[in-house]
């Protein structure tokens, strides 16, 4: 029997352990109409909740900022209403593929509902839980995903979807295998040597780079000189991709390195002085390429239909659910984190 998918399961499970929304009684009446389905406080809490996660995954104090033109709040809101809109469209778009959930499926989603019920009577106290909220979130959350494979399986790409699609994604299956000896010059604490020690550090280096150049091997080198623990006892030795190393390194390992030879300079990083040889490159293999763009553009076009499917939706309001509001957690940060992107990325049931 094909295994129960547990995505939106393991997202709940996974963050149950964080903060929670503002406790207020739940009750049995329907906060909002989507399309005739009725949306329980309780239920729409737990949309919520999880939204709240994800955004001040990006920062504490995002409730202080402005995102969309619209107060940070307010689009948490929107995001967990879309959420709903999409399960609900998933959920009709089921009637109308014929998928069910299987007595397994079934099965799972109880277990998994009884487990957080168990495990976290806190969050089931806070958002006035009962097993069954809890089972629609996981509900609504596998029929999305079976509903999206059902729809992707219909869909044939054209060639130039795919074409557009390999090129999107290809350079994630290029990596470059690489040998380095690194001189350190910042301290166990990452303080930056003093300049009799960098002096020191710099002329090791160098010494280093002449050895590796006159043709000794680098995996010795590595053992006897390197000062990256995580390489040293592997003589050095790196496989890895784009976007895992800092750039001075991966400029050397996928560009200007040639494949076999001992690069003729030293490579200065934030950690130190790097020798480095490229070993070898590869642009990953193109059938797999091939075959993952193809499934990517399949399953875009199922997440394109559900959503358009969900903007129709007819959404209807109660005074209850424009009362609901979030807990702003306090926070001693007072600015972004380098990398904070200007608006939170989508919810977890349309971003999947």
């Amino acid at each position: 029997m094909k295994k129960v998918k547990k995505i939106v399961a393991t997202m709940l499970m996974s963050i149950l352990s964080m903060s929670l929304l503002v406790g207020c009684g739940g009750s049995e009446k329907a906060v909002l109409t989507v399309n005739n389905e009725k949306v329980t406080e309780p239920v729409y809490r737990l949309y919520l909740w999880t939204i709240q996660q994800r955004f001040e995954s990006l920062t504490p104090n995002i409730w202080d900022m402005d995102l969309e033109g619209k107060k940070t709040e307010d689009v948490a809101k929107d995001r967990a209403l879309d959420s709903i809109k999409v399960s609900i469209a998933a959920k009709e778009k089921a009637k109308e593929l014929g998928v069910e959930l299987s007595a397994e499926e079934k099965d799972t989603i109880k277990s998994n509902a009884k487990e957080i019920m168990t495990t976290r009577t806190d969050l089931v106290k806070e958002l006035s839980l009962k097993q069954r909220d809890v089972e629609t979130f996981l509900n609504y959350g596998v029929l999305i995903d079976k509903v999206t494979e059902k729809i992707s399986e219909s869909y044939v790409p054209n060639e130039k979807e795919v074409e557009d699609e390999v090129n999107l994604i290809k350079e994630q299956y290029e990596t470059a295998t690489a040998k380095h000896v690194l001189i350190k010059t910042q301290d166990d604490q990452g303080n930056m040597l003093p300049e009799a020690e960098l002096a020191k550090a710099k002329a090791l280096a160098e010494e280093v780079l002449a050895k590796a150049l006159a043709g000794e091997d680098m995996a010795e080198l590595a053992k006897t000189y390197s000062e990256d623990g995580g390489s040293k006892d592997k003589g050095g030795e790196y496989t890895f991709g784009k976007g895992k190393m800092v750039p001075q390194f991966e400029e050397v390992a996928f560009v200007t390195g040639k494949v076999g030879e001992v690069y003729p300079k030293l490579v200065e990083t934030s950690y130190g002085y790097h020798i480095m040889k490229v070993e070898a490159r590869s642009t990953g293999d193109a059938e797999t390429i091939k075959k993952d763009a193809e499934a990517n553009v399949k399953a875009r076009f199922a997440q394109t239909e559900l959503t358009e499917l969900s903007e129709s939706m007819k959404v209807e309001k109660t005074e209850a659910y424009e009362a609901i509001r979030i807990n702003r957690k306090e926070s001693a940060q007072t600015t972004p984190p380098e990398g904070t992107p200007a608006t939170p990325e989508s919810t977890p049931a349309t971003n999947k």
